[in-house]
Formats: structure tokens, C-alpha cells, sequence
């Protein structure tokens, strides 16, 4: 490895996944929350042909003969070619019994590709891996994450030769030469079980601005990092999160959020019309909204009685979008600092979910909190471009702060 200003290069001949990837299986039948059912599904040229040259049954010739459909506006070129045609939201592929018709005639190497790997996702990154990661719009992935008491560990193994890869960026290298490093920092961090969970993230941000604000020496940030964090450990955040005003905040940030989202699926679509009702906006004659904290209030002490002792599942949970997200980003400084603004909104969206789970009338059991997580998967992990208008518009408004963010882990 080159670790001069501009040239940084690297083989990568390993891979890094969660210890629980290898344990990962499709729920099928029993999946409540198909990936089958309200998602956009394109696939690229060569498995479009594929799939067009089956020797299919006359059923399954019938069923593809009315899924295909080409994606012809050329700005995506070979990579989105086709998609399926879903006009009632459900792939005509997906047989009553929640069984993919094509997989089950001609095996899982029949599929295209993102129906083969859902939710699994590979890339290499500045690590110096071949990363695998599971995403959590998956209930199947929740449920490992659940089983997980003692938190998420990582394995590696060689790759075979026909996989490895050089690494080399263009122009400016940021802090990749120091990526592993500084993301292992904040794995650690994050599972650092003496303080809360908002706590841990706090400081994680203490941390990581040194670097945001110039700090050009890693090697000596990295020797100095941990003393860092821990001299930040005693008291608490910057904000009371009690104080109704804050807690305002909170609430109205995630509205806004719920407010964008339109999810195909049905059931997340009902889901997201539920969370609007029992979020407490109200408007007044004049056309002011307010936001009452008292349904929140009450969700979260349901939420805390039947979840209190899960505290390790949402670090889980936190550990695999770190993960999966590739955080913090290595590009430059400023870039570092949005993608923890990014981890945050993230992190606030996330809990608002999962309390809400436990909102008046609600099963307020772990069904219905999986239920409330994938669909807040689904609305900002896999929705780039509101994640990232998101995170914008707090840095718009002057919003992107750490007293700020304070506020969004406070919830």
C-alpha cells in the first residue's frame, strides 16, 4: 500500500462479512414482508435474455411472458434493462404459496441477479475486503440480529485468485490509506456496552470531527482516540431528551421523514398511515402544526417495558448499517462529516420507528417492531436519494451540528 498524499493502491485478496452472514436463509413462505411485494425490480440485459430463452413449462412461459418488461429511456444503459411488470405491486413470478415460480423450476441460478443475492451485497472497499453484508429490510436478517446477545463479530477468509482486485482510486485519496482503522474505532465504539446506546454514537461523533475539522495526522488521531472517547465518556448528552421542546424536535424531524416516504408494499404502506395518525400533529385555526410529545411518551415506556432488555439488537442493528454503509466515508473530511450527519438521521429514524412499534393500539410485540424496521429500511437505507436530500437539508437549515445531532439521538 502507497500511503503518499495522491497514490494509495491496494490487492484486495480477502473478504469481511458479519459472523451471522453464513447463517443467513430466505424465510420463503413465512416471510410476512416479501421482497417480492412493492419494490421496483429491474435486472440488466443478460438476465433479461436469459430469462427470455427459458425452456419453460407452459405455466412458468406464461407467468414470464407477462413479467418482462424493457426500461427503455437509455439512462441507465445495460446495467437497467428490464424490469418486472408489477402493476398490483406483487412479480408475477410470486406463486400464492410466497414461492418464486422460475426458482422453483429452474433452480436459484435462473434468477437474475438482485433476486439471487437479496439481501446480500458484496463490493470491495478501502478496507483492503471483498465486504459482504446482509441488509436489515430483511425480516430473515432481523431475526439473526435478535439471536445476537453478545453483539455482532466479523470473519474473513482468503478470496480465490480469479477475485482478487486492485484498489486505486482517482485524485485525492482522503483518509482510505486509514480507512480500516478508523472504522474499527468506531465499530468498538459502537459496542461499548458501559454507556447507551445515543451515548455511544455521541461520542463517536466527538471523535470523528477532530478529523472533519482538518486533523491531517491519523496515525497520531488514531494513538489518541480512545483516551479521547474516554475522557468524553462521563456525563451525559448536551440535551435533557425529557425536555418537551427536544423532544419536539425529535418528533418533527421524523415526521417530515415519515411524510416523504411512499413504500410500495401494502402492508408498509398501511404501516406509514398508522405512524401519521398516532404521531400527535395537530393544527390549530390559524394553520400552525404542533406536535404533542405525549403519544411518543407513551410508546416509548411500552416500548421500553417490552424491549428494555434488547438494547444489544438495536446496537446490532446500528453495527450493520455502519457496515453495510461503508461509514464513515473516507473521501475528505467533509464528506467524513456528512456521512456521520447521514448515521444519525439514520440512527433517529430508526428509533422513532421501533418506539412507535409500541403505539396505542398496536401489537407492540416483536413482529410488529420488525414489521416498523423494515419498513424504515426501506424508506431511507434503500432509498438513496431521500437519505441523501435528507441529510442535506440539515446542513441547509445549519442543522448538521453535533448539539444537533444530539437532538436526533435523544429520541
Amino acid at each position: 500500500m502507497d500511503n503518499s498524499k495522491n497514490r494509495w493502491s491496494i490487492t484486495v485478496d480477502r473478504d469481511l462479512r458479519p459472523a451471522y452472514y453464513d447463517k443467513f436463509h430466505c424465510l420463503a413462505a413465512g416471510c410476512r414482508l416479501s421482497c417480492c411485494v412493492g419494490w421496483s425490480i429491474p435486472f440488466n440485459k443478460k438476465d433479461y435474455l436469459a430469462m427470455k430463452r427459458q425452456n419453460a413449462s407452459p405455466e412458468l412461459a406464461e407467468r414470464l411472458g407477462r413479467a418482462l418488461r424493457r426500461v427503455r429511456d437509455g439512462r441507465y444503459g445495460e446495467s437497467i434493462y428490464a424490469e418486472f411488470d408489477m402493476p398490483d405491486g406483487v412479480c408475477p413470478l410470486l406463486r400464492e404459496d410466497c414461492l418464486c415460480a422460475l426458482q422453483s423450476e429452474k433452480g436459484p441460478e435462473a434468477l437474475p441477479q438482485v433476486c439471487r443475492t437479496f439481501p446480500r451485497r458484496e463490493a470491495y472497499q478501502p478496507s483492503g475486503y471483498l465486504e459482504r453484508s446482509l441488509s436489515p429490510a430483511c425480516e430473515g436478517v432481523l431475526a439473526l440480529l435478535w439471536e445476537l446477545t453478545e453483539g455482532v463479530d466479523f470473519l474473513s477468509a482468503p478470496l480465490p485468485k480469479e477475485k482478487w482486485r486492485a484498489l486505486s482510486p482517482d485524485g485525492e485519496t482522503g483518509f482510505c490509506p486509514y480507512f480500516a482503522e478508523i472504522r474499527e474505532l468506531c465499530i468498538d465504539l459502537l459496542q461499548d456496552r458501559r454507556f447507551p446506546l445515543p451515548k455511544r454514537v455521541w461520542i463517536m461523533g466527538m471523535v470523528l470531527r477532530e478529523l472533519a475539522e482538518g486533523e491531517a495526522d491519523v496515525p497520531a488521531w488514531l494513538a489518541r482516540s480512545r483516551a479521547l472517547a474516554e475522557g468524553l465518556a462521563s456525563g451525559g448528552l448536551p440535551e435533557e431528551p425529557e425536555q418537551d421542546r427536544l423532544l419536539a424536535m425529535f418528533l418533527s424531524h421524523n415526521i417530515q421523514t415519515l411524510s416523504v416516504t411512499n413504500e410500495g408494499n401494502r402492508a408498509l404502506k398501511e404501516l406509514r398511515e398508522q405512524l401519521l395518525e398516532h404521531c400527535g400533529v395537530s393544527m390549530n385555526e390559524n394553520g400552525r402544526v404542533f406536535v404533542s410529545v405525549h403519544p411518543y411518551r407513551a410508546a416509548r415506556e411500552r416500548f421500553e417495558r417490552n424491549f428494555g432488555d434488547r438494547e444489544y439488537f438495536f446496537e446490532n442493528l446500528m453495527v450493520t448499517l455502519l457496515y453495510m454503509l461503508n461509514f464513515p466515508d473516507p473521501a475528505s473530511p467533509e464528506v467524513l462529516w456528512k456521512s456521520y450527519v447521514n448515521f444519525c438521521n439514520l440512527y433517529g429514524f430508526y428509533r422513532f420507528a421501533a418506539v412507535m412499534s409500541c403505539r396505542e393500539g398496536s401489537a407492540g410485540d416483536r413482529e410488529e417492531l420488525f414489521r416498523s424496521l423494515v419498513f424504515a429500511s426501506r424508506a431511507l437505507l434503500h432509498n438513496s436519494a431521500r437519505r441523501v436530500g435528507l441529510r442535506d437539508e440539515l446542513f441547509q437549515h445549519g442543522s448538521a451540528t453535533l448539539v444537533h445531532m444530539a437532538v436526533l439521538l435523544n429520541g
